[in-house]
């Protein structure tokens, strides 16, 4: 009955949500694919924010997508939960905005997700999107598709209802086999190295560590035009949707008859205040830095979160130690021992330490670490994440050098996080750690008692 329910108020709400766009028509720009679509989505909407002051411009503060929650998103809806008196509330709440609103916004961005097969086609019947953005396929979504490849299937329909332009990621080869049946205009960039024949790539990237901060630097190019950008973000793949933040920007001058970002300036400081948990870096106790990305885990995040610090730790802390805390990575379903052994080869060139936290990590990555010839006594296993916070803070008190610290598992029973609340320089820094609400609280204080 529940099921059928909300089955109902799904297709109930995405028939006012499709009314509601096809009546004021903004320009949709459209971020889907399993991985890293919130950072892009956030950093697409700051970047038009920072430049264009003559449009309303919104996104979501939350991770809303999928079958309601889009819907929810169309509608300017920032707070839901499944309660008789919500769902009503909202329906409500819905139809005056229906009737009564005048356009709510010119430009919107929406981050389109799917967990089970034909839900593509049911958010697709919502609303079309002008620009669409490719991210990346990983594993961390294939338990209810089975493998990467019946994701890639489903939501390759997703370009087939695209209305103007694609923005593909050359490093994904899903995104490349879309090339030869495009029927609409698409540009090419990457989140990996530089190579002058796609059209938006970078090079001389550069750290600075300055009043406690990270900031890092590179230099731009879309099509021949070239900046230098400075930002407080790490991570290649972040690189990458700022370009595809800029070349949209520059595709919205180009429709509103203004010139070219690129004939504005020849660098500029773009700061951005992204989620939390999505490879914040934090002080920590003992003048070592934590590089926390918690909220979930993947293999492909894994491997760039690795090459990202180790970047770091060479260019700024030659003479630092990587500290690799890893959680189970979760929702690989048939794939579950294959991708746990892949990220070895990664962990043992970049990793000096590394802790493992739950069985799959134990059995599965420890295993093949072992294989290629890891340093094993490098390697320690922990039962629960405030076991290993508790032990980590011990060892940092004798350490003599600069730990770069990273930390990264997926949800449920493993809760890394709460291991970083143990270790921050800062107390009030908790309350950016991802999972901190009174209800998570509660859950996981529950965890933790019963594995004492």
């Amino acid at each position: 009955m529940k099921k059928k329910f909300f089955n109902f108020y799904c297709r109930l709400l995405s028939f006012f949500a499709r009314k509601y766009i096809a009546k004021h028509r903004p320009l949709v720009i459209w971020i889907n694919w399993s991985v890293w679509k919130t950072s892009c989505r956030m950093i697409i909407y700051q970047t038009l924010c920072k430049f264009i002051n003559n449009k309303e411009i919104y996104t979501s503060s939350k991770n809303f997508n999928g079958e309601l929650w889009l819907s929810l998103s169309v509608f300017k809806i920032e707070e839901f939960s499944p309660t008789f008196f919500c769902t009503i509330k909202t329906f409500f709440s819905i139809m005056w905005t229906c009737m009564f609103w005048k356009k709510p916004y010119d430009i919107v961005v929406l981050e389109y997700g799917i967990d089970h097969p034909w839900e593509m086609e049911f958010i697709l019947q919502i609303v079309k999107p002008n620009i669409w953005v490719f991210t990346a396929i990983d594993s961390v979504h294939s338990m209810q598709f089975g493998n990467p490849e019946n994701i890639a299937r489903e939501e390759k329909k997703m370009i087939q209802n695209t209305l103007e332009l694609a923005l593909l990621n050359i490093d994904d080869k899903d995104a490349m086999s879309l090339v030869d049946n495009l029927e609409i205009d698409y540009l090419t960039y990457q989140t990996q190295w530089y190579d002058s024949k796609w059209d938006i790539t970078f090079s001389n990237e550069k750290f600075e560590y300055k009043d406690g901060n990270l900031y890092s630097n590179f230099d731009l190019s879309i099509r021949q035009k070239n900046i230098n950008i400075t930002t407080n973000i790490l991570w290649k793949a972040n690189y990458g949707y700022i370009w595809v933040s800029l070349a949209i920007l520059d595709i919205i001058n180009y429709r509103d008859w203004k010139s070219s970002i690129f004939d504005s300036f020849d660098n500029v400081f773009l700061e951005y205040k992204l989620q939390w948990w999505r490879l914040s870096v934090y002080n920590w106790l003992y003048d070592s830095l934590l590089f926390d990305s918690t909220y979930n885990s993947s293999p492909l995040s894994v491997q760039k979160i690795l090459n990202t610090v180790y970047n770091v730790k060479n260019n700024l802390f030659s003479d630092g130690e990587i500290w690799l805390m890893l959680g189970d990575m979760r929702e690989l379903w048939d794939l579950t021992e294959k991708d746990h052994r892949k990220i070895a080869t990664y962990v043992h060139s970049m990793a000096d330490r590394v802790f493992l936290v739950w069985e799959n990590m134990q059995k599965y990555l420890k295993d093949e670490l072992e294989k290629i010839w890891y340093d094993m006594s490098k390697v320690e296993e922990f039962p629960d994440s405030v076991t290993l916070g508790n032990r980590v803070k011990e060892e940092l008190k004798n350490s003599k050098s600069r730990k770069l610290i990273v930390w990264k598992g997926s949800q449920n029973t493993i809760y890394l996080e709460e291991a970083i609340k143990i270790l921050l320089a800062d107390n009030e820094d908790s309350k950016n750690l991802v999972r901190q609400s009174d209800w998570w609280l509660k859950k996981k204080k529950r965890f933790f008692n019963s594995v004492k």
